[in-house]
């Protein structure tokens, strides 16, 4: 049945624009077969038409097809579909409290059931509580309507995160030809419970957030993926041991974040070149190792754990990522150099009130990378760290500690975030600048990394720090100025970052 111009009966998704259509037609096929679109001031192949309306949000989509028999056709014809509280509620009820489900749970339904005929491509589910039998049912018709032969993206996140998970995803969907042609799977606060049944030869990636799941169901889903390429795992905290099956040939990206009960990882996937994981220290079997180029390590103790381990486990890592907390060790000393190693970045923070670290001992970690270009330090909590009682510049420089003379012939490029006053800085600073003959930039920045710097563009506001955070980093670069800049070389560029005139005036 033809739709009234001015309205579209997808409820309120739609019903924000009422103007007169403007003349639009649909013409026969071209000369070349395809059909053509034709309006009053444009003449395109259907297939632009419907390429340019799916690059449109979703809401902006739906009002467009109110005016126009052209986005009309092409909304019919909308294959990647976006449900969240903001594209399936108009602006004024947005923020209405209670939020009217039932009324949004009807606006998804009809749109969905109305493209059933076209199939969906991708389909995005953000999810706003609270949660019921009557809510879980819905979801699992809707997932019905969705997850057809041609579904290729899915993503199903059901929120807030207070709420206990509950809803048991229907694996069934992905058995057969449905779930063979799904690429993209990102699933949040539900229970996966997958069987041998599943078939999901063309998947990608896939990205588990909060997800009920143990191993061996993950590793029974892995099994039947492939093609899969990515794995992201997010709060799974029912997973113990995760194992990468070695039929997972093109299988290149890992990332595990916070998953509490996880006690080992073990890859047995030939390809895997980039690995990120945050948690509590665990082992590590990452298998055909000499193919990690990239890798991130976020816990306690990573400093002295990478340097004691990752040398002979992954010996042609080019990329090292440390976010590490409550150091209660200097680094040691290297007995196996990192010799592929290029880009080094330190996160340091949370330090053992007790405990002051001693800096110029990552000094071993330069000495252990011959090949290193580019090193960055953040240092976090500085505020914390003034707790201490910190051994200043007294006596300057004979006071200074001096390492063994040694040369870091590739290092370029330096930065030093949270650069402060304590010793053991100072003192590994001037190392670099001594012994990295090829050094071109240095950076010594007194805010720390989350700082953004509002450019002094009008409207905008750098973050706020208490006046006498401000003085002190003003104290810190005079320092600077007056102990380090005579002696950097005049081919290195120093870079001292002073706090924002407009934001931060004293």
């Amino acid at each position: 049945m033809e739709r009234n111009r001015g309205h579209s009966n997808d409820g309120p998704i739609t019903s924000l624009v009422k103007k007169e259509t403007p003349p639009c037609q649909q013409d026969g096929d071209d000369s070349q077969g395809s059909k053509r679109i034709r309006c009053s001031w444009i003449d395109l192949p259907e297939e632009i038409w419907h390429h340019i309306h799916s690059l449109v949000p979703m809401r902006e989509a739906a009002q467009a097809a109110c005016v126009s028999h052209a986005f009309l056709h092409s909304w019919r014809f909308r294959t990647n579909l976006t449900f969240t509280k903001e594209t399936i509620c108009s602006k004024q009820k947005l923020h209405e409290v209670p939020f009217d489900v039932s009324k949004s749970n009807n606006n998804i339904n009809h749109i969905l059931v109305n493209h059933s005929t076209v199939g969906v491509k991708a389909l995005i589910l953000k999810l706003l509580g609270p949660y019921g039998a009557n809510y879980y049912n819905c979801l699992d018709c809707w997932l019905k309507i969705a997850v057809t032969p041609k579904i290729e993206e899915l993503t199903l996140v059901l929120r807030p995160w207070t709420e206990e998970i509950k809803y048991n995803f229907p694996c069934s969907l992905l058995s057969g030809v449905s779930g063979n042609t799904l690429r993209h799977l990102r699933l949040d606060r539900c229970v996966l419970r997958p069987t041998s049944g599943l078939a999901m030869k063309s998947l990608t990636m896939l990205h588990l957030c909060k997800v009920r799941i143990t191993g061996d169901e993950l590793g029974c889903l892995l099994s039947h993926c492939f093609a899969l390429e990515q794995l992201r795992l997010r709060y799974c905290d029912d997973i113990i041991c995760l194992a990468i099956p070695c039929l997972l040939q093109w299988f290149s990206f890992l990332k595990v974040f916070k998953c509490v009960n996880l006690q080992m990882v073990e890859n047995k996937a030939p390809n895997l070149s980039s690995f990120s994981f945050s948690g509590n220290q665990i082992q590590l079997a990452l298998g055909e190792s000499l193919t990690v180029k990239k890798l991130k390590l976020r816990h306690k103790g990573a400093i002295g754990y990478a340097i004691d381990k990752l040398p002979s486990d992954v010996p042609n890592l080019e990329t090292l990522t440390i976010h590490t907390f409550s150091e209660t060790v200097n680094a040691p000393i290297v007995c196996i150099k990192f010799l592929h190693l290029k880009f080094l970045t330190l996160h340091t923070c949370g330090w053992d009130i007790f405990h002051e670290y001693d800096y110029l001992s990552l000094v071993s970690f330069l000495d252990a990378s011959p090949s290193l270009v580019t090193f960055v330090l953040h240092i976090c909590d500085v505020q914390v760290s003034k707790k201490y009682k910190y051994e200043w510049l007294q006596g300057y420089p004979s006071s200074l500690r001096q390492m063994p003379e040694r040369h870091h012939g590739n290092l370029k490029n330096v930065k030093i975030t949270g650069f402060c006053l304590q010793k053991s800085i100072i003192e590994l600073t001037l190392h670099i600048l001594e012994t990295a003959q090829s050094l071109e930039c240095l950076t010594l920045d007194t805010f720390p990394v989350y700082y953004q710097h509002c450019g002094n563009i009008l409207g905008k506001k750098c973050p706020r720090f208490n006046r006498s955070f401000i003085m002190e980093a003003r104290g810190i670069i005079l320092a600077i100025r007056t102990h380090i800049e005579r002696k950097v070389p005049s081919t290195v560029k120093l870079n001292v970052p002073e706090p924002c005139s407009q934001c931060h005036a004293l």
